[in-house]
């Protein structure tokens, strides 16, 4: 009895010192980092909001499960007017896609209709988007992939789109949760890597069998095949994925691709919820090779949900950041931040830099928020926010320790009802002052807790600052202007690559360097989970007011040093003409 005595007086002491903690913090003044955000979904036009699915009553039980995904948005130039422009997709059948063209003025204009590529969910329903220039026009066309056809729109200049996905060959059918564009081969032409999630032979409206979920929570592999479609040059693409071996079955959430080994090849990672992720080393464009270490990559259990990639050591070594999920008492598995040691080895640096932890995590960018010439990171959050009285992880807990049979079949998943999953979480900017990372999102501005899905970063006012564009899960999207008061220098470069590069220049590598440390930036082709961001290289150079160089290593393997590009302002380069 007495130790309970003093375990209460304990308890109190600690509970009455909590109260004096948390309102000295309510009283004292925000926390100045130099920069903020201000939401500006209002005053920029984009009224968007996303809507999910219902699918076959047999699952009725988990649709709140079943319809969390698709939410996602994609930034680019498609009328080359200079400016970056907005597609964001809708995951309910029959709702329409929004297409805005940014005004130059901090306003938008939806023009999805007139384009052509607002009514694309009548096959099915959009689940991720990339833009790319699949045939080197100088205009970006748009895949969409999705639960059910996916679709391709050939962009054709004017402002209009024309759908063109059967005489493409890439109407697949399946369920398409992340796709990017790579040119695995080097051969000039952009080809697209499809992550897929559901098996393809199911059809979630109108199923035969209630036996569709992962196998197991920690090493499912009876998810749907991913695919590569080959670009072949001629307005075709062929589905190569088995004979190159990345036809990965592991219920893949995001894919993203980087050169990781540093041979000039663009390589694969797939974050697969419920097991091993899978990182695929390109060998020379002739296929991929999988790597798997003890304790490390390709032997984790965890739920992957996204993956980038940033120098974020200036060794030349991309580091790459895969967010999982956690939740206080139920399951703490925590981000990761891989890097790979001189050894050979990769290593998880996400405890030590303070980048584990970020609630039940989705889409996540690197970015330099604030100029500093230090890569930043946006990460979203929330699964199902609903009742904040009632939490089905109670259920979840008792469902996860069941054997895989029951946990296939959707009739044994206790009745969503009204309850929440890791809903309403605060979102996390992890600010990177060079040694470590600090969540800065609420000091900031960022104080929106509905379920995000993507994020992209982007340049909307081309002021040299990276703003944020959220895409909410089944709610409006939302728009956040980046105030930069530092003062701090920068420089972007818009690249275009020629043959035998592809004109995007995805897969280059731009190495800068200011006062002796360098880091280098690769241009990607849609990485980060639910978004596709600017496609501009932005890099700051805090107070510095020149670089010593620049380097870029085209796709074609030709390597360019610059000198005297001007700063704070945007520059555009042009594959092979300072040799001219």
């Amino acid at each position: 009895m007495l130790l309970n005595k003093n375990k209460r007086i304990v308890y109190t002491a600690v509970a009455l010192l909590s109260i004096l903690v948390t309102g000295c913090t309510s009283q004292s003044k925000p926390v100045s980092h130099g920069f903020s955000f201000e939401d500006v979904t209002e005053e920029s036009g984009i009224t968007f909001a996303h809507a999910k699915d219902t699918f076959d009553p047999k699952v009725a039980n988990i649709f709140q499960w079943l319809a969390s995904t698709g939410a996602g948005v994609a930034a680019a130039d498609y009328d080359a007017d200079g400016w970056m422009d907005l597609y964001f997709i809708n995951s309910k059948r029959g709702e329409a896609n929004a297409l805005y063209r940014n005004k130059g003025d901090g306003t938008f204009e939806e023009v999805a209709a007139a384009a052509g590529v607002a009514d694309v969910n009548t096959h099915g329903m959009s689940e991720s988007v990339v833009w790319f220039d699949y045939n080197n026009s100088g205009y970006p066309s748009l895949f969409i992939g999705s639960w059910g056809k996916s679709k391709l729109f050939r962009n054709n200049g004017d402002g209009t789109f024309t759908e063109i996905t059967d005489t493409a060959g890439v109407g697949y059918n399946g369920y398409v949760n992340k796709v990017i564009t790579l040119d695995y081969n080097r051969d000039g032409f952009l080809d697209l890597y499809l992550g897929c999630y559901f098996r393809e032979t199911d059809d979630l409206w109108n199923l035969n069998s209630t036996r569709i979920m992962h196998s197991d929570f920690e090493r499912a592999r009876n998810g749907g095949a991913n695919v590569l479609y080959r670009n072949n040059g001629d307005g075709t693409f062929t589905d190569v994925s088995a004979e190159l071996g990345v036809d990965d079955t592991g219920w893949t959430l995001a894919t993203g691709s980087a050169d990781l080994n540093r041979d000039g090849w663009p390589d694969l990672y797939n974050a697969n919820d419920f097991g091993p992720d899978s990182l695929l080393l390109n060998q020379d464009g002739k296929g991929f090779k999988k790597v798997v270490q003890k304790r490390g990559i390709g032997d984790d259990t965890f739920k992957g949900m996204n993956v980038d990639f940033a120098d974020l050591f200036h060794d030349g070594r991309l580091a790459f950041y895969v967010s999982n999920i956690s939740k206080e008492t139920y399951l703490l598995e925590g981000n990761q931040l891989w890097h790979e040691g001189k050894d050979g080895v990769f290593r998880d640096h996400a405890p030590d830099l303070g980048l584990k932890q970020s609630g039940f995590s989705w889409g996540a960018r690197f970015l330099d928020v604030n100029n500093s010439g230090e890569m930043s990171l946006m990460v979203t959050n929330g699964f199902i926010s609903a009742s904040k009285k009632r939490d089905y992880w109670y259920d979840m807990g008792i469902l996860a320790t069941t054997p895989g049979d029951i946990v296939e079949d959707t009739k044994n998943w206790p009745d969503f009802e009204d309850k929440s999953m890791s809903g309403h979480e605060q979102k996390k900017l992890f600010l990177n002052d060079g040694q470590t990372f600090t969540d800065v999102a609420q000091d900031v501005g960022i104080t929106f807790t509905e379920d995000a899905r993507g994020v992209s970063a982007v340049d909307l006012w081309n002021r040299g600052s990276l703003d944020l564009v959220f895409a909410v899960q089944d709610g409006p999207a939302r728009v956040y202007k980046n105030h930069n008061e530092t003062g701090h220098h920068w420089i972007k470069l818009h690249l275009i690559g020629t043959p035998p590069s592809n004109r995007d220049a995805v897969g280059a590598k731009v190495t800068f360097t200011v006062n002796g440390v360098s880091t280098v930036i690769e241009r990607d082709g849609g990485n980060s989970h639910g978004g596709q961001s600017d496609p501009r290289i932005h890099f700051g150079l805090k107070e510095a007011t020149a670089v010593d160089s620049i380097r870029i290593e085209w796709p074609s393997g030709r390597v360019e040093e610059l000198g005297d590009v001007p700063i704070d302002r945007i520059t555009t380069i042009v594959e092979g003409a300072a040799a001219e």
